[in-house]
């Protein structure tokens, strides 16, 4: 997920009452909610080493092992700093820092792992991906539940309610301004600003942990309930593929952006990729025509392109991967290199990875041409 969930689920964590446990629990929860994606800064050297880096080592067993140990580390120095400068200041409870610290990184892969981006949960001992076709990589409806316990407790301090008008409004901004996001979801949104504001007159401070537990819950409801929706989606269209006479390799259920109730599953045969839009309460509409995205064949110039050496980040994350080659005017190859996933429904483009061009002895030239 996007840096925003995590840091959500971190302080809705904290303020369940784990903040309580010790002095810097709150920064510990959402500073490793986020910690994993320190693996993000590989982006300053180039994309193709963000490719290879991204959800791997700093997700996998491994990491989820060591980051806690470093992070409380890091912790209890602040908190000595923090006691040398304020006197009588209750220390740090090591045990209880290290505790959160695991908690918080745990919640960061498992939140990874739901959407289809997917993550390398056994690194470094195996590279091989793991993914959950649950959400979509930035749900709002996350950000609603979880974003509004933790409003809801912020909001007893000045500096807590400026933060969460903040947040209200990048959030409400971005749900107004986004293309893709339905009218129906525009209005449920605001339906649930207008519940947690009554529920900030209503709630004493008292009762605010209950409610960041609820939403604790409620979230986990409702990522079951898109799981379970999923595999449904699935379900539903290899009934399809049969009843068509679809030779199908696998099926692989999209997430759609605001919209719990759809789905674009894929549809894997040996040359072609069959995006089928569903509806997982109720099937894919009778009559319904996939839409065709050519996989490209594996031939001379697609593994030229392939052995470049700017492009195996991009290669070891392909999960649906798509081919096209193109002559260029010197008698060389252009070989374009998509990914299924992100190729259907995006402006024209947005589905390109990388681009290789070869010579006419199909000898890479010197890239790297990444794109998105």
């Amino acid at each position: 997920m996007e840096p925003l969930a995590h840091t959500l689920a971190g302080a809705c964590l904290a303020e369940s009452g784990l903040k309580r446990l010790s002095p810097l629990a709150t920064s510990t929860l959402i500073i490793a909610a986020n910690i994993p994606d320190v693996d993000g800064a590989c982006y300053l050297h180039g994309a193709d080493l963000a490719f290879a880096f991204r959800r791997g080592w700093t997700h996998g067993v491994l990491a989820i092992v060591l980051l806690p140990v470093a992070l409380t580390a890091a912790m209890l120095a602040l908190d000595r700093v923090l006691g040398r400068r304020h006197a009588g200041r209750p220390p740090a409870r090591p045990l209880a820092l290290l505790g959160l610290a695991a908690l918080g990184v745990l919640s960061h892969p498992f939140l990874d792992w739901l959407n289809n981006y997917g993550v390398r949960l056994l690194m470094p001992f195996s590279d091989r991906w793991f993914y959950g076709d649950t959400l979509f990589i930035v749900d709002p409806w996350l950000w609603l539940i979880l974003g509004g316990a933790v409003m809801l407790a912020w909001t007893t301090h000045t500096r807590g309610s400026v933060t969460a008008a903040a947040l209200g409004l990048g959030t409400t901004a971005a749900m107004l301004m986004a293309p893709i996001v339905p009218e129906w979801a525009r209005a449920v949104w605001f339906g649930g600003l207008v519940v947690w504001a009554l529920a900030r007159a209503r709630v004493g401070a008292p009762r605010r942990p209950a409610i960041a537990i609820g939403a604790l819950v409620l979230a986990g409801a409702y990522i079951s309930v898109m799981f379970a929706g999923s595999r449904l989606a699935e379900r539903q269209v290899r009934d399809l593929a049969r009843a068509r006479g679809w030779a199908a390799e696998q099926v692989a259920a999209m997430p759609v952006p605001a919209e719990p109730l759809r789905r674009s599953v894929i549809v894997v045969s040996a040359d072609r990729y069959l995006f089928v839009p569903v509806t997982w309460t109720t099937g894919p509409a009778a009559g319904i025509e996939p839409t065709i995205f050519e996989r490209g064949a594996r031939d001379p110039a697609v593994e030229a392109a392939l052995s470049a050496p700017f492009v195996q980040g991009v290669r070891a994350w392909l999960r649906f991967p798509s081919y096209e080659v193109t002559p260029l005017a010197d008698g060389g190859k252009r070989v374009i290199i998509r990914d299924a996933r992100f190729a259907i429904g995006n402006r024209p483009g947005f589905g390109v990875i990388a681009m290789v061009d070869l010579d006419a002895d199909f000898v890479p030239r010197p890239g790297p041409r990444l794109t998105d």
